[in-house]
Formats: structure tokens, C-alpha cells, sequence
């Protein structure tokens, strides 16, 4: 009996445990992308798909999305330097 065949037993055992355990995995990501394609989002303990409102859709994000702007804009304001001129050297 050729050496290389108990290898290539353990090899096809081990693929075919893999492809078992793969599986539902792929499937999970197949339904995650397509609930996040149709603009749902996707509710993780319980593993179902919400689909979108109106209300929520109209601002970015909700009140997050614009406290966050508004903070950034104040740290912008506020860290606001003016550069300081340059002295310019009479060459001699």
C-alpha cells in the first residue's frame, strides 16, 4: 500500500470536517450581507434582520451622528491657532 494514502485520508477527513463547520458560517455571512444590502440593520443576539424606518433614515446617524459633528467642530474652533508670522532676515 502506498505510504502518501493515509495522508491524503487524514487530509479529506480534515476538508470534510472543515467544509461541516464552515458552512453555517457562510450562511450567517450570506444573510448578514443581504440584510445589510437592503438597508436593514442586522440585530446580533438575536441574529434577525430589521428593516430600515423613514424617521431614522432622514438624519445620519441620529443624535450620535451630530453630537459628534458638533464636538469635533468645537475642538476645531477651539484649537484654532493662528500661525505666527515669520520674521524675514535681511540677507547680508
Amino acid at each position: 500500500m502506498n505510504k502518501g494514502i493515509p495522508y491524503l485520508m487524514a487530509a479529506l477527513v480534515a476538508l470534510m470536517l472543515s467544509a461541516g463547520w464552515a458552512a453555517p458560517v457562510l450562511a450567517l455571512f450570506d444573510h448578514v450581507a443581504a440584510c445589510l444590502d437592503s438597508g436593514g440593520t442586522l440585530d446580533l443576539l438575536h441574529l434577525r434582520c430589521a428593516p430600515p424606518t423613514a424617521a431614522r433614515d432622514l438624519l445620519p446617524g441620529g443624535w450620535v451622528f451630530w453630537s459628534t459633528a458638533g464636538a469635533v467642530l468645537v475642538a476645531m474652533v477651539a484649537t484654532r491657532r493662528r500661525s505666527p508670522r515669520r520674521r524675514r532676515f535681511a540677507a547680508r
